[in-house]
C-alpha cells in the first residue's frame, strides 16, 4: 500500500571514493531521488581535507533538489540511465580507467541526506561491481545539521571508512 503522507523536506548527496578520486554529487526528486541533468560532480583527491570534504559535501547538498510536487518528466528512467552512464563515462575517463569491473572494484559508496536538522551517512557494501547493497542501520553516521565544514568532512570519512 502506497503511503500518502507527505515526506519532510530532504537534500541528498551521493558520494564514491576510489584510491583515485572521491566524486560528491547532488541527487535531486522527491520519492525517487536521481542525479541531475546538468551534471554537477566534484571531484577530489583521497587525501582530501576534512574541510574540503566537507565545503564539497555542504555544498552538493545545497544544490539538491526537493521535487514537490514529483516531476514525470525528472522520474523517467531514460534520463536517469542517461545521467548515471554520462557520470560513468566522465569519471572513467577523467582517471584512466579501460573497463567498468576495474572502475568499481574497489569504488566505495555512501548516500548522505539533510533533513529534519540532520546529516545522515549511509555506508554501503559492494556485492558486484557497479551494485551495492544497504549495511545494518547502526553503520550510519549521523550529526546535527551543520554548516561547519570539517565536522561534515569528518562524519563523511567515518561513512566512507565503514563501507564494505
Amino acid at each position: 500500500m502506497k503511503s500518502t503522507a507527505r515526506l519532510p523536506f530532504m537534500q541528498w548527496s551521493e558520494i564514491c571514493r576510489t584510491d583515485k578520486f572521491i566524486s560528491i554529487e547532488p541527487l535531486s526528486g522527491y520519492r525517487i531521488i536521481q542525479r541531475e541533468d546538468e551534471d554537477h560532480v566534484t571531484y577530489l583527491t583521497p587525501d582530501a581535507t576534512d574541510e574540503v570534504l566537507g565545503q564539497a559535501l555542504l555544498e552538493s547538498l545545497d544544490r539538491s533538489r526537493f521535487i514537490w510536487p514529483p516531476d514525470r518528466e525528472f522520474s523517467k528512467a531514460e534520463r536517469y540511465v542517461r545521467c548515471y552512464r554520462n557520470w560513468r563515462e566522465d569519471f572513467m575517463r577523467r582517471y584512466g580507467y579501460k573497463t567498468i569491473r576495474d572502475a568499481f572494484k574497489n569504488m566505495d559508496w555512501c548516500r548522505a541526506k539533510r533533513s529534519e536538522g540532520k546529516i545522515s551517512i549511509q555506508p554501503h557494501k559492494r556485492d558486484k561491481p557497479e551494485y551495492w547493497a544497504d549495511l545494518p542501520p547502526d553503520r550510519t553516521v549521523v550529526i546535527p545539521a551543520t554548516t561547519d565544514a570539517a565536522a561534515a568532512g569528518a562524519a563523511l570519512r567515518r561513512a566512507l571508512e565503514r563501507c564494505e
